[in-house]
């Protein structure tokens, strides 16, 4: 019984100790943030800022472009590039939805998850007093060096995951740049934040040297101006909106087949569905939908339900009408009438086509082709 108790406090104290530690680290994390903000200016001014528009002349290896970024508090972001020698980038987010234009149509468009991260990670005056918005999971590491100079380092992730070094120079307390380790390789890309400004009160970002493997990028900020910007500028268009509703009624049925819940997959179906399948025609009402797939969705085993390709959304001008495309691997078992398990592996391409039902969006005709998955 000695040994027992003892053996309890000992571990007690060792989880306990480890406790601390994690604390401690929590809390070196938070001291350095709160000096990198106090580096750019009081805490009275930087809670004034609703905006801020930089534009900066920037060279890259390529050849010369322009970089135009307005930040606001809230989570929307413009970033607009133009170049000498290609076609223009611009990208809207209003926080979950990203769009931008098509140079060659003009159009808009949505984009996706990873163009909105590239994008915020051009943030860099906000980013010098807020890099919580841009990274999470904050972790001290230690003292190290970076672009020559002392700096705390401190592990993180993007949004999207992708593990990441935070450095802030240990003299001046600014945010001197981040690192982005690129999954499944040894490849980096490293933001030096190298040159700052004063503007009015604050003291922000003024010039930036990326670094990757195609080689480095010198951004020099110009023009830096807070409170500018009009919010109404990142409003999301009715077709975005559109997309996005219809986006993410696509992953919705994607979560109704691998949670098997015939109800959450019908709900996007009209009254009367027509499907094209197999040289056939059919049209059946939502209750006969919904006890085929609940049928379906009790007898099938899915390991499998991925789009090969994104889908292809398109909306009608009057934001009536819609059309999806699809192509999508579904693999999973079911039992036959003899009651063997037989595995089934097929790709399917589809066309939706979607009309806007009392402001709602429902599937009104599926057009459907399949082959064999494993070829």
């Amino acid at each position: 019984m000695i040994k027992f108790f003892g053996s309890s406090a000992f571990v007690f104290v060792l989880v306990t100790g480890i406790q601390i530690s994690v604390y401690a680290d929590r809390g070196r994390v938070d001291e350095i943030l709160v000096a990198a903000a106090r580096a750019v200016g009081p805490a009275k001014e930087i809670s004034k800022i609703r905006s801020i528009t930089s534009t900066a002349a920037c060279v890259g290896p390529k050849g010369a472009y322009s970089t135009t970024v307005v930040s606001f508090r809230e989570d929307l972001t413009l970033f607009e590039q133009t170049y000498s020698y290609k076609d223009p980038l611009s990208v809207s987010i209003n926080r979950d939805t990203v769009w931008g234009q098509k140079p060659e149509t003009g159009k808009v468009v949505l984009l996706d998850a990873f163009q909105r991260m590239v994008a915020r990670l051009h943030e860099y005056q906000k980013m010098a007093f807020e890099p919580r918005k841009f990274f999470k999971e904050l972790e001290y590491v230690g003292e190290d060096e970076f672009a020559g100079r002392p700096a705390h380092k401190i592990g993180a992730k993007t949004e999207l995951d992708i593990p990441a070094f935070l450095y802030f120079d240990t003299l001046t307390k600014r945010l001197a740049g981040y690192r982005l380790l690129i999954p499944n390789s040894t490849d980096t890309v490293t933001n030096i934040l190298s040159g700052w400004n004063k503007v009015g009160s604050l003291t922000l970002p003024s010039m930036v040297t990326a670094i990757d493997n195609a080689g480095e990028w010198t951004l020099r900020f110009h023009s830096i101006r807070l409170n500018s910007a009009d919010r109404r500028l990142l409003d999301v268009p009715p077709r975005v909106a559109d997309q996005a509703e219809l986006l993410r009624l696509h992953e919705q049925q994607k979560t109704a087949h691998l949670t098997h819940n015939s109800d959450l997959f019908v709900e996007m179906f009209a009254e009367n569905l027509t499907q094209l399948q197999r040289g056939e025609i059919s049209i059946r009402t939502k209750d006969e939908n919904r006890m085929r797939f609940k049928s379906y969705f009790a007898t099938f085993k899915f390991k499998e339900w991925e789009n090969i390709r994104p889908p292809v959304i398109s909306v009608s001008k009057d934001g009536s009408m819609a059309t999806i495309a699809v192509q999508k691997r579904v693999r999973g078992t079911y039992k036959n009438e003899k009651g063997d398990v037989v595995e089934e592996n097929v790709v399917y391409a589809w066309l939706e086509v979607w009309e806007k039902i009392n402001r709602k969006w429902k599937v009104v005709t599926v057009a459907s082709t399949e082959r064999d998955g494993s070829r």
